[in-house]
């Protein structure tokens, strides 16, 4: 019978899997962070302004918004692209907890090698955030503009929609970049079907490994985000460990 650990074993693993590499650990999340938003804010940043600029010109509410949703989609596809970053990332860190050699350059892997894979990939983790976040975004953009009591009660009715579609969906799109390069003859098809079998009936056992970490995410932000330095690291290993653990549980 399979036994797997449970999430203080997790953690303790993954504390003892840093040992001496939270530096370097630190340095991949804070370039990964560095690189994503400052691409993110550049476009929000093009986006504002565009947007000012052709309202003030044709006083349209409609081409603001066309405007808008333009950049909204060049937005999803920076994300899409950068989001190759997270293979490299996941690379880093599965290289620390098997004990095997590691750097910073592992981050710009999925640019390096199998590039169409990981963009796939980052795709299908991309659509699945726009698909089930964006509409609360555009409702909760609409009722801050007109403070419209219907459009509230909307807005909240869209977002418990996308939050139970979102958790077991991305739950089960959770491990196709372990996947992908443990397994890399599967195709990126395979690799999403794998993801989700993996997943089957361990998506409870990672949502509450997840909100276990509520109360230090709590601190790091009380803490004005400087604990997240430690905490981010600290989070991807625990999730790391998780994964070997799925894959290879100890026999009871």
């Amino acid at each position: 019978m399979k036994q797997y650990k449970k999430p203080y074993q997790l953690k303790n693993l993954a504390k003892d899997k840093l040992q001496g590499k939270y530096g370097a650990a630190m340095l991949v999340l804070l370039m990964y962070g560095l690189i994503t938003g400052s691409v993110s804010m550049l476009v929000s940043s093009i986006s504002g302004t565009t947007t000012a600029t052709v309202y003030a010109m044709t006083d349209s509410i409609p081409a603001a918004v066309a405007i808008t949703v333009i950049f909204e989609l060049i937005n999803l596809a920076a994300v899409i692209v950068l989001g190759i970053l997270r293979a490299g990332m996941t690379l880093f860190y599965l290289n620390v907890a098997c004990g095997q050699p590691h750097a910073t350059v592992n981050l710009f892997y999925g640019f390096q090698r199998d590039s169409g894979k990981a963009l796939i990939l980052s795709g299908a983790m991309g659509l699945c955030n726009a698909v089930c976040l964006y509409p609360y975004q555009y409702c909760l953009n609409a009722y801050l503009r007109t403070h419209d009591p219907k459009m509230m009660l909307i807005t909240f009715v869209v977002m418990a929609i996308g939050f139970c579609v979102y958790v077991p969906v991305s739950l089960g799109l959770s491990q196709i970049f372990y996947l992908m390069l443990d397994y890399p003859d599967r195709t990126p098809k395979e690799t999403l079907a794998l993801s989700f079998q993996v997943m089957k009936n361990n998506k409870g056992r990672l949502f509450y490994l997840q909100l276990t970490f509520i109360p230090m995410i709590i601190l790091g932000i009380c803490s004005l985000g400087i604990g997240f330095l430690w905490l981010t690291p600290y989070m991807q290993m625990t999730y790391t460990c998780f994964y070997l653990d799925i894959m290879k549980p100890a026999e009871n």
